[in-house]
């Protein structure tokens, strides 16, 4: 019966345009990606007369030795890693430790509804640019990566969708455990955690790209430019690149290139890092997705 459904006249009509939208939607992302990886490898002669499209033409190293050989761009790369490490690492621990809680039932946290409501009033109402301008000056945050880490360290659409995970696990496994002695730390770290493998993977990919591409934040709190992340620094490069930053060395080298690319090296570079995190979260992303977003 269901093979006769499946087989259905208006089955396959919805088939072949599913595959149409998704084979237009991945050639949309893939193709502009592709043509600045070859502008990027392209002569200068080439890459400035327009004439690249998918393939390098007049291949060369150049714009990358360009890059490689200015510290400015080693540093705002590290200063990246590093975000991203940190801030991943905080999200995760206060997603955790705030999702946990929130998960059990009204009469075994007392005020849960109230606290649940303090959470999910910032998701709505945001308090504006100026306000957190204010809190990270006042906190003397300014000039430092903590402005960038700290403010968005508890992301309530990440609490949900752990909390959700942590209700739909079998609540008479976490019985047994008390039943045997287990206080809520033991349960959470020794129990919950190894179940919820896929929803932390997902978290962690979500978080992962968001530091990673966040370039806004280090716009209005870092004024020290050494102290920009890999995104702010292409920004800036991207739409004005400003050649005091380069030694005489590479300027001479970068009279050589095409502006065009040199941006599309830079672009390759910011990009590479976080697609080589995809390989390894993708098999948990729409696991972890389905689990955590079912409520009961």
């Amino acid at each position: 019966m269901n093979n006769k459904l499946a087989k259905s006249f208006g089955d396959r009509i919805f088939l072949v345009v599913d595959y149409i939208v998704l084979l237009t939607v991945s050639l949309t992302c893939l193709l502009p990606m592709v043509h600045v990886l070859a502008l990027s490898f392209s002569d200068s002669v080439s890459a400035a007369s327009n004439s690249v499209l998918f393939i390098p033409k007049g291949f060369n190293l150049a714009a990358y030795d360009t890059m490689f050989s200015n510290p400015i761009f080693l540093n705002a790369f590290f200063v990246s890693i590093y975000r991203t490490i940190v801030g991943t690492a905080i999200n995760l621990a206060v997603t955790v430790i705030a999702a946990y809680p929130l998960s059990k039932e009204n009469n075994e946290l007392r005020g849960r509804k109230w606290i649940s409501l303090f959470f999910i009033i910032p998701m709505m109402v945001s308090g504006g640019l100026i306000p957190n301008y204010l809190l990270v000056k006042n906190l003397n945050m300014m000039d430092t990566l903590w402005s960038l880490i700290l403010p968005g360290c508890l992301p309530i659409g990440n609490v949900v969708l752990m909390m959700n995970f942590f209700r739909g696990i079998n609540k008479s496994i976490f019985e047994s455990a008390e039943i045997d002695g287990a206080n809520d730390f033991t349960i959470l770290f020794r129990i919950a955690l190894p179940l919820a493998t896929a929803s932390i993977a997902t978290i962690t990919l979500f978080q992962m790209v968001g530091h990673w591409n966040e370039w806004f934040g280090a716009t209005i709190y870092i004024n020290d430019r050494n102290k920009w992340p890999l995104q702010t620094l292409l920004r800036q490069m991207l739409t004005n690149i400003d050649y005091s930053s380069f030694g005489a060395e590479s300027l001479g080298k970068l009279r050589l290139l095409s502006d065009r690319s040199f941006r599309g090296a830079m672009i390759v570079f910011a990009t590479v890092p976080i697609l080589c995190v995809y390989p390894f979260m993708q098999k948990h992303f729409v696991s972890g997705i389905a689990i955590g977003s079912v409520k009961e």
